[in-house]
């Protein structure tokens, strides 16, 4: 996941795909949007979800938000783990609908 100020990006893959790619408001209604459409990827996939949440420093205040409620709710769940990474630039660019080249930078860490 990156979050940025003007969006929230999300990219889900397997071992050998990108398997899904979502651009979101960089806002929610409900508290536990975000962590319920990872928990629904995480039965989905029938295992443990694992995620890399890069949060750009422009966009503190909406990851805070849509991830904690402002201080409301603690994102607990026994299906999802999120791990919040440092954000580090990185020259490729995907095509679809955004710039998901933040998202990969897992990949280039092993």
């Amino acid at each position: 996941m990156l979050f940025e100020a003007e969006r929230v990006q999300l990219l889900v893959k397997d071992p050998t795909d990108d398997v899904l790619k979502a651009q979101l408001p960089p806002w929610t209604e409900h508290p536990r949007a975000l962590l319920t459409i990872l928990e629904g990827l995480s039965l989905w996939s029938g295992g443990r979800l694992c995620a890399a949440a890069y949060v750009d420093e422009r966009a503190t205040d909406c990851f805070e938000q849509i991830f904690y409620a402002g201080g409301l709710v603690e994102p607990a769940s026994p299906l999802v783990t999120v791990d919040v990474c440092p954000r580090r630039d990185r020259p490729r660019r995907l095509g679809g609908i955004g710039d998901f080249r933040q998202l990969r930078l897992r990949e280039v860490g092993r």
